[in-house]
């Protein structure tokens, strides 16, 4: 698979720009402490005084936000919790779900039928408690709340990434290689190591970029109930992201779409983008998977012509010796 992946361009420009992302954000937290430049008040080019949020302009390329923070360093601050948090959690998914579903899809004669968790509304009653709070209320500590809502955010995917690898298995073993790895009496280990393994780890990678996206779609939905990754800070109506992360950004801002759209487009945007990278990845190891289940018969095929091409010679000579005799 990856002497195709490599070639291929939708791939590279998935990884670029996550890893682009990673870099800088992380970056920005080392070096710069990850400060965001506030800004409530300021005078415009008429010399009047303005108060924020302000708009795109050579002193805040993205704007600010309705505190006067600037748009474009909160993009970057919170890039390694959104893009990183997704990685960690879709990893953290197909590790469990794949280990259960391959011991199940060996092991296990029973087939199991597929079912669909209500992961936004299960996710949110579970993470409300913990992740929402009022200013000034005693929390847990931050990492007890990023570490549990990884935790719940990956088990909820585990029975569905389970059951599909179990049916993979399952697939996988009616193959005319695995009967005859059975019949030379091949263990069911031996033949999940040797001959299952090697088939399930392409579609392993690209469980975890299918995974990477339904993490995003999941914490957007999550963001727009006002639950945000690592915790909210509930200011009356009002509330903030304690991460920056970017479905923070829209879900605290969404109010702002019809007055000041470039507070809740701009975090949309990059959003849209992440996506449509982990899409990118996803549809590149798609295709180079079926491109290459595809070879064998080719070359079967080949070893077919050329017995076809071998056989008249093979006549031909035998006939003309019988004549010579």
């Amino acid at each position: 698979m990856w002497q195709l992946v490599k070639r291929d361009v939708r791939f590279w420009l998935g990884v670029t720009f996550l890893s682009v992302l990673m870099i800088v954000s992380i970056g920005n937290t080392v070096f710069f402490d990850g400060n965001i430049r506030e800004l409530t008040m300021m005078y415009n080019e008429k010399g009047e005084l303005e108060a924020a949020p302000f708009s795109p302009s050579s002193k805040f390329w993205f704007g600010s936000d309705e505190k006067g923070r600037d748009l474009f360093q909160l993009i970057i601050e919170g890039a390694k919790w959104t893009v990183g948090a997704s990685i960690v959690i879709a990893i953290l998914r197909v590790v469990i779900g794949g280990t259960i579903g391959l011991l199940l899809g060996m092991y296990s004669k029973r087939s199991f039928p597929f079912s669909i968790v209500p992961m936004v509304m299960i996710s949110y009653f579970i993470l409300k408690e913990v992740l929402m709070f009022d200013s000034g209320e005693a929390a847990a500590p931050f990492h007890l709340r990023v570490a549990f809502q990884i935790i719940v955010l990956a088990c909820l995917a585990v029975p569905t990434v389970m059951l599909y690898v179990a049916q993979e298995v399952k697939r996988i073993k009616k193959e005319e290689f695995m009967l005859a790895a059975t019949v030379l009496g091949g263990s069911k280990w031996q033949r999940l190591k040797r001959h299952v393994w090697p088939h399930m780890l392409p579609s392993f990678l690209l469980l975890v970029a299918q995974q990477f996206v339904s993490v995003l779609l999941l914490l957007l939905h999550l963001g727009l109930l006002k639950l945000f990754f690592g915790g909210t800070i509930l200011f009356g109506l009002d509330a903030d992201s304690v991460t920056k992360e970017w479905t923070g950004l829209i879900g605290q801002n969404f109010r702002h779409l019809t007055t000041h759209t470039w507070i809740v487009l701009i975090p949309i945007a990059f959003y849209s983008m992440t996506i449509l990278s982990g899409n990118l990845i996803s549809n590149s190891m798609q295709d180079a998977i079926r491109i290459g289940s595809v070879k064998i018969p080719k070359r079967m095929d080949k070893e077919v012509k050329v017995e076809k091409q071998i056989q008249p010679t093979v006549n031909d000579f035998s006939f003309h010796r019988e004549v010579s005799k």
